[in-house]
Parts: structure tokens; C-alpha cells; sequence
């Protein structure tokens, strides 16, 4: 059971302070700004729930796209068949978890590269799944457009893009919320001990197999979530871009950039990524994936722990001699 610890966490403080200005701030930007921010609030929240399990729980899940697209895929069908938006919505968290539940069961037996196969695996068995099944006036191969039958189709274009900033950034605060609290709570610390070490965290009496379920669960729930509060923004609901492995990638990479297992490190990572899109990705976009890539890369080689690694080690982190021993880590043995 997760249970906080009894000090008020200080990296709270920020957040308490950033999203009431978030918030406020729709008061003075134009509907540009309110675009941009909240494809990064969408990123954010997809961004943390995957560092739920890839940073906390050390585990490289692909099966984010799983969860994600089983949202979407639950709200465009619910909303098909007339179910109310909060229902829908309720919904999909549901169907998410419980797949999870299902994924999570052999999966997270396994261990290392096995681990990533499988969840990999398993993500694309439920998309070829999910495009071949006909029902309740869905068809999995046929992208399916909903918007007019949500009751965002009577907003104008500035309302629409004014509600769906404000969701987006309340799933944004969810997503860190739910991370802090994981992060200063007793499950948290159970969890980094097993990620670090687990035969160590086993003989200490930590239920490792219980606490990477259960946060397997939460990162899924909350992916779920956003899956459909992404079916709603669109208003088409296609089954291959739900559960494309693209989108899973741009998460994985803003919380490698950032710093895996940090509050705030998904949150550089995301400003990184929104600045590439904006520019390399609007005049060269065949490029975004090399780009990314190569920061991926250079960040893995000489700073393990990402831009919130460097901004706490300070000045000293851009030092060559450590940058060169986060290097020599690598040297290739015969």
C-alpha cells in the first residue's frame, strides 16, 4: 500500500506554484501558444506515466502503446454508442489497467531484453487485435471520427482549444502529482530498492513481483487516461496511430533526455522535444527521428542522469574529466 512519509516534499512547491500560473496564464495567450502547450502537457502526462515504470521501476516497457491505444480505441467506441464523457473516460483507465493486469502477469517475470520483446510483443498481438475486430459499430481497420458526436462539436475554435489546454494540463499535474507521491512515498523507496537491487530488496522482505505489478498498473491506468482525453481532442480515432510505437519512442526519449526516475526531469525533456517539433520538425521533419536519436544517444553516453542530472550536479557536471568517466563506462572489454 502506497503511503506517504511525513515531510512535505519541497520539489511540491514549484508545482504548486506552476499550475495555478498554468492555468491563469490562458488569460494572456493567444491560441498558438495555447496549442503549443498543450501538445506539452500531453507529452508530460504520457511522458511521466511511462517514467513510472521506465525510471522508478527500471523496467524498459514498450508496452505503452498498449495502453495508450486501448483508451482511445474504449472512448472512440463508448462515444459511438452514445455513453457519457465521464463514463467513457472511466472506462478506458479501466480497460487500460486490466491489460496491464494481463500483459503484466508473464511479463514482468521476465527480465532485460526478454522483458522488452515481450511487452513489445504484446503491443502489437492488441493493435493487430484490435484492427481486425468488427463490433458495436466499430471497425478496427477504419478510422473512426467521433467528434460530432462529443459535445466539443458545438464549441468554437477558440473554446475547443481553451478546454482541451486546461484538461491537458490537469492531466499533466495528475500525471506529476501521482509521480511525487509515488516518489516520497513508502512503496516509492520499496520500489527503487528493487529496481537498484533485487535480490537485496527480496531479502529485506520487499514483494518485488507486487510492486512492479502495482506500478505497472498505475502507469498503464494513467496512459489510459490520456489515451482518452486524446481520442476527444482529435475526434478520429485510428487504430494504427493509437497504438503506433512513434509516440512511445518521443516519450521514451523526453524521459531519457530529461532524466529517468525524476520529477522534473520529464519536464526539460518535454521542453526539449516541443522546441525540436516546432522547428526542426516544421521545416525538416524527416529529420525529428535523427535528431532525436542522436540526443538519446549523447545523453546516455555522457550523462546517464539526463538535464536534471546536470542542473544538480551544477557546473562540475560539464566538466570534460566527467564527462569523459561517464564514457570510459562504456569501453568495450575482449
Amino acid at each position: 500500500m502506497i503511503s506517504p512519509t511525513s515531510a512535505f516534499p519541497r520539489s511540491a512547491i514549484p508545482l504548486l506554484i506552476l499550475v495555478p500560473a498554468l492555468a491563469l496564464g490562458t488569460m494572456v495567450l493567444g491560441t498558438y501558444a495555447q496549442r503549443v502547450l498543450a501538445t506539452a502537457f500531453f507529452y508530460l502526462a504520457l511522458a511521466q506515466a511511462w517514467n513510472l515504470i521506465g525510471g522508478y521501476a527500471g523496467l524498459m516497457s514498450l508496452a505503452m502503446p498498449a495502453f495508450f491505444g486501448s483508451g482511445a480505441i474504449v472512448t472512440g467506441i463508448l462515444t459511438l454508442n452514445g455513453f457519457h464523457p465521464v463514463l467513457t473516460v472511466v472506462a478506458a483507465v479501466a480497460c487500460a489497467a486490466l491489460i496491464a493486469v494481463v500483459i503484466g502477469g508473464p511479463t514482468l517475470r521476465l527480465a532485460g531484453h526478454y522483458f522488452v520483446v515481450a511487452t513489445l510483443l504484446a503491443t502489437e498481438a492488441l493493435r493487430n487485435l484490435v484492427l481486425n475486430v468488427e463490433m458495436f459499430g466499430f471497425s478496427g481497420s477504419t478510422a473512426l471520427n467521433i467528434f460530432n458526436l462529443t459535445p466539443f462539436s458545438v464549441m468554437g475554435p477558440d473554446q475547443f482549444n481553451l478546454t482541451f489546454y486546461l484538461l491537458l494540463l490537469g492531466a499533466a499535474a495528475l500525471a506529476m502529482g501521482i509521480v511525487l507521491f509515488v516518489e516520497n512515498s513508502k512503496a516509492g523507496y520499496a520500489l527503487r530498492a528493487v529496481r537498484d537491487n533485487e535480490r537485496a530488496a527480496r531479502a529485506l522482505g520487499i514483494d518485488a513481483a507486487r510492486q512492479k505489478m502495482g506500478i505497472f498498473v498505475l502507469s498503464a491506468a494513467l496512459a489510459g487516461f490520456v489515451g482518452a482525453l486524446w481520442a476527444y481532442w482529435l475526434g478520429i480515432v485510428d487504430t494504427n496511430e493509437a497504438f503506433g510505437l512513434r509516440l512511445a519512442f518521443d516519450v521514451i526519449v523526453i524521459v531519457f533526455i530529461g532524466g529517468r526516475g525524476t520529477l522534473w526531469g520529464p519536464v526539460a525533456g518535454t521542453a526539449l522535444l516541443i522546441l525540436i517539433n516546432e522547428t526542426i520538425g516544421v521545416e525538416l521533419p524527416e529529420l525529428h527521428l535523427v535528431v532525436s536519436g542522436v540526443l538519446v544517444s549523447l545523453v546516455v553516453l555522457f550523462s546517464p542522469d539526463g538535464i536534471a542530472g546536470l542542473i544538480k550536479r551544477g557546473p562540475r557536471g560539464l566538466h570534460p574529466r566527467e564527462l569523459l568517466a561517464n564514457l570510459r563506462r562504456y569501453r568495450m572489454t575482449s
